[in-house]
């Protein structure tokens, strides 16, 4: 009788340990944009329902709202100006610094270093394929040296 009692408590365990697990994750639906003034009406309508404000009140949140949305879409479009910059300069430097080094190699030592750098982006890009897919980085696997005993 205890010998079924434990099958039957770890069949119920086992199940409800299977049902608990994450589904795989779905794909992202895709967000609509809406404009400034779209999204200043919206906020001043949550506003208007929580604090019940007047006509006079929402349209004077709206213009509020409005201001801010604006400013702050004008410090985005220039902090990705400036991130652009950035990468081009790096991007721009790295081609220089490879160029330098290439004149110092000997046509077989670029060769080995093309087909590494190759090598490297191959990598890369499958690190990259695997996050879009949904599966965290994982870090590379060491394996330890046996413990001495």
């Amino acid at each position: 009788m205890r010998k079924l009692l434990f099958t039957v408590a770890f069949a119920i365990l086992g199940f409800t340990a299977s049902y608990a697990q994450k589904p795989e994750r779905t794909q992202r639906t895709e967000r609509v944009k809406l404009t400034a003034e779209e999204r200043a009406e919206k906020s001043a309508a949550a506003l208007e329902t929580k604090l019940s404000l007047s006509a006079d009140q929402k349209a004077k949140i709206k213009q509020l709202e409005l201001d801010r949305i604006k400013k702050h879409d004008g410090v985005r479009q220039k902090d990705e100006a400036t991130m652009k910059a950035r990468f081009e300069e790096r991007k721009s430097e790295m081609k220089a610094h490879q160029e330098k080094i290439d004149a110092v190699l000997t046509p077989e030592q670029k060769t080995k270093l093309a087909a590494s750098r190759e090598e490297m982006r191959g990598k890369i890009k499958e690190r990259m394929k695997d996050r879009k897919g949904g599966r965290p980085h994982q870090a590379p696997k060491t394996e330890e040296a046996p413990a001495k005993g």
